[in-house]
């Protein structure tokens, strides 16, 4: 079934008023005819008359023309009306018929084609050029008379080749405008399959990283408490038959429940370490450090003497790559020592987590970039959303891990330290007032 037609916006509105001003035109010429030859008496009432029945026939196939949908409906409508007005052309002078057939012309260019309005006005003065030669005129006459009304009539054509043009333009930028909404349909959609695809993959990290941490701790801890139930079980058996070899058992079992102790520190500080929300930059720094020396790591922060001011966004990246820094240096390189050191190296804020590696994590652990775990890539996602990136890798004998920011974008300006500063001021009032309450309520 071909899609309905409709006239473009500026058709819609310019088309009528033409159609209505056309018609008006003939009726005029119907009155100016009766009144050159008096009614109903000479060729001018006949004149009169084919154009008087001219303009109801007209108006109805224009109207008809208006409601139906399809462009043959319309191209037949609209070659109606022009075999309708061949008379009007043919007995008719150069004066108020112009505008209908003008129209008529217009048209027959926009429904049937432009080829059909060329044939339209050519057919037109053939045929007045005819009639007067059969009127005994001659040639000359006729062509003289034909040709005006040719070249007025051309005037239709373009005005229905513009109007062709333009609803031609109309209906690409519809089309232009449907492959748009298309196209960003499609690109929703696709971001939101990207979406899902990045949940999925999240949780496929998650559910990798709670796998390996529980292979860690069934590995490591649980061998250590079966190590401890092992040794309390053989120390009950041999209390009696020898004690000194239960008392034995019972110190190994002492010294592995110490171990077991200590490495449930250090999965305590790695999955949840303490954080000072007062406290920003180095001290930030030195808290989480002093949270993970805990676990007997050595842990050192070294700012160069400087006092960066970080925007809250970066104080927060930061924060978390030192977080990552020395929880892998705990988890994978069984460090004893961790750098933490924090500086500005051109126009650049940089972070550098360095921890050293025992004998089986340098074999465990290739030289070069390491690949991109959640941790890792969580921080990339944080730093990129600053235009900073993240790098980490082993360098020798040494895992480093380095954050880079814009100073522009990592540093605190003017107005945020003036912010940070009232808000600071708003929460130290805000107990003051409470206190004063209280102590006028009392």
């Amino acid at each position: 079934m071909p899609p309905p037609v409709h006239d473009a916006p500026l058709i819609r509105r310019l088309l009528p008023p033409l159609q209505v001003l056309s018609l008006v035109c003939l009726v005029f010429a119907v009155l100016g005819a009766l009144a050159v030859s008096g009614p109903w008496s000479g060729a001018g009432t006949t004149v009169a008359v084919i154009y008087g029945a001219a303009v109801p026939v007209v108006a109805v196939l224009w109207v008809a023309r208006g409601r139906v949908r399809t462009a043959s409906s319309r191209a037949v409508l609209t070659a109606a009306v022009g075999v309708v007005l061949i008379p009007v052309a043919v007995f008719g002078t150069v004066g108020f018929t112009i505008p209908v057939l003008l129209t008529a012309v217009a048209l027959m260019v926009v429904d049937v084609g432009r080829a059909a309005g060329v044939v339209t006005v050519l057919a037109v003065g053939a045929a007045g050029a005819a009639l007067h030669v059969s009127s005994g005129n001659g040639l000359l006459v006729g062509l003289s008379n034909a040709l005006p009304v040719v070249v007025l009539l051309c005037f239709g054509i373009a005005l229905g080749s513009a109007l062709t043009a333009y609803e031609q333009a109309q209906v690409r930028d519809r089309r232009t405008i449907a492959e748009r909404d298309r196209a960003l349909a499609q690109l929703e959609e696709a971001f939101a399959q990207l979406r899902r695809n990045g949940e999925i993959e999240k949780e496929l990290l998650l559910a990798d990283e709670r796998a390996r941490s529980a292979r860690d701790l069934h590995d490591g801890l649980g061998h250590r408490l079966t190590l401890i139930s092992m040794s309390l079980e053989f120390a009950r058996r041999s209390r009696e038959a020898d004690p000194g070899a239960a008392w034995e058992e019972v110190v190994t079992a002492e010294a592995t429940a110490r171990e077991a102790l200590s490495e449930m520190r250090t999965w305590v500080r790695a999955l949840s370490p303490v954080r000072d929300r007062d406290a920003t930059g180095a001290d930030a720094f030195e808290a989480i450090a002093e949270s993970f020396r805990g676990t007997g790591l050595e842990v050192d922060v070294d700012v160069g003497g400087q006092d960066l001011e970080l925007t809250s966004d970066a104080s927060l990246l930061l924060y978390r790559s030192v977080q990552e820094g020395l929880t892998n240096a705990l988890r994978h390189g069984n460090a004893d020592h961790v750098l933490i050191t924090l500086g500005l190296e051109d126009s650049e804020v940089v972070l550098r987590v360095i921890n050293d590696l025992d004998r089986f994590s340098r074999e465990r652990i290739d030289e070069g970039e390491a690949s991109a775990g959640f941790g890792l890539r969580g921080l990339a996602d944080r730093a990129a959303a600053l235009d900073g990136c993240v790098s980490a890798g082993r360098r020798r004998d040494r895992f480093e891990l380095t954050v880079r920011l814009a100073a522009a974008r990592g540093l605190a300006s003017e107005h945020d330290r003036a912010v940070s500063a009232d808000a600071a001021a708003g929460e130290t009032a805000a107990p003051s007032r409470h206190r004063a309450g209280r102590e006028a309520s009392s």
